[in-house]
């Protein structure tokens, strides 16, 4: 419900300040939204215009940023978000969808049919990281976008309901989330017709969102860009020793972050030179050969590095609290490759993932040196030990 006074879009810009700081916004992450802001005062300001509206703020990025130019563009993106963040708290006097905060439930009066469908999906053979990741967190939006819209039944949804849904999201997430999103809403409107919970079915009126993976930059490194990231790590010190098998691990094991960041000294397998986990993603069990350069780093690491503590997790936090590493920590060590002198074009990936890509590239030149039993015998000890603790 729109306010009964509006404010001046001086006084809106403000209050919506404040609300983001309270709420979920970081000052990295005011930055750019600031930046555009105040863009938009001098604008309204210039042109003698008190209040803003949608068409106003249109106008503006057509004229600041060539919006209608580009309109598909990240940057372009960034701004329209910044925008659309005003008008959301201006009509509502609160943030609709908010990036980092924490997970909302599926909204009561959805809630029913919406798990059904999770319920219908996983028996399909969706994996069930992919439902409560995904499904889970587009149907969340979805329903509570719903309630503030009046509606409080599958039933009663319509197609203006999903076309300001879709609006919705685009002007505040990337194209690839409004791709999943509308990916996901066409298989749900398919469900609730084919189960009667709905008279139509609504899938053919989710719009289509084009995201073609075809048109990204590569995300692989060569061989000597990879060794210039690992040169950069300084060894001299437990977090470099930490860093550095992390890293080692990436690059000729092709694991995960999150895979990493969750191996055990029961993945370990010193005495067969191999490392055998479950993926968490995949929940796929997998063999990998332990090549003697990963197994001298982690041993490096364990015995001058990790913190003495009961825990079979491998790799830890330095500082308190002492637990398990977690995969955006891992990701901010490996976005140090800018340290290396490399450089990244825009759009290029840079992150655990790009040393997953490098893996596949490197593969064809890629000679298996397995763990020699010095290695296996400390290894060995050292796993003993500090389960003995």
């Amino acid at each position: 419900m729109a306010a009964s006074n509006p404010k001046t879009a001086v006084d809106l810009i403000q209050a919506t300040r404040e609300e983001l700081r309270k709420t979920w916004y970081t000052e990295l992450s005011m930055k750019g939204i600031e930046r555009t802001w105040g863009h938009l005062a001098k604008y309204l300001q210039a042109e003698g215009i008190p209040y803003l509206s949608h068409e106003i703020g249109m106008l503006f990025l057509e004229q600041q940023y060539q919006y209608s130019v580009n309109s598909n563009s990240d940057y372009n993106q960034d701004q329209m978000r910044a925008i659309q963040i005003l008008l959301d708290f201006q009509a509502h006097e609160r943030l609709l969808i908010r990036r980092k905060s924490k997970r909302l439930e599926i909204a009561e009066s959805f809630r029913e049919d919406f798990l059904a469908f999770m319920d219908f999906r996983k028996q399909s053979g969706v994996n069930s990281r992919t439902l409560k990741q995904s499904y889970s967190l587009y149907l969340e939006r979805f329903s509570h976008y719903l309630c503030d819209q009046g509606v409080l039944h599958v039933s009663d949804i319509a197609v203006p309901h999903i076309h300001g849904f879709i609006q919705t999201i685009a002007a505040a997430y990337r194209t690839a989330t409004v791709y999943c999103t509308s990916s996901i809403l066409r298989v749900l409107f398919r469900y609730l017709y084919e189960q009667g919970l709905h008279t139509k079915n609504l899938a053919f009126h989710v719009p289509s969102v084009k995201c073609s993976k075809k048109s990204k930059i590569p995300s692989a490194y060569s061989q000597e860009e990879i060794q210039r990231i690992l040169s950069v790590v300084d060894r001299g010190n437990p977090k470099g020793k930490r860093d550095y098998a992390m890293l080692l691990i990436a690059v000729r094991l092709g694991l995960r972050a999150s895979d990493i960041c969750g191996l055990t000294f029961d993945h370990f397998k010193w005495e067969t030179s191999s490392i055998e986990l479950r993926q968490k993603k995949t929940e796929e069990l997998i063999v990998l050969p332990l090549f003697s350069d990963v197994g001298e780093a982690v041993i490096d690491y364990l015995k001058y590095g990790r913190p003495a503590v009961e825990t079979q997790e491998i790799f830890l936090r330095l500082s308190a609290p002492i637990e398990r590493m977690t995969a955006p920590t891992l990701h901010s060590t490996v976005t140090a490759m800018g340290k290396a002198g490399i450089f990244i074009p825009e759009g290029k990936k840079h992150g655990p993932h790009a040393l997953r890509h490098s893996l596949a590239s490197a593969l064809c030149c890629t000679t298996i040196h397995r763990c020699p039993l010095s290695l296996k015998y400390w290894g060995i000890r050292i796993r003993r030990r500090l389960q003995s603790i």
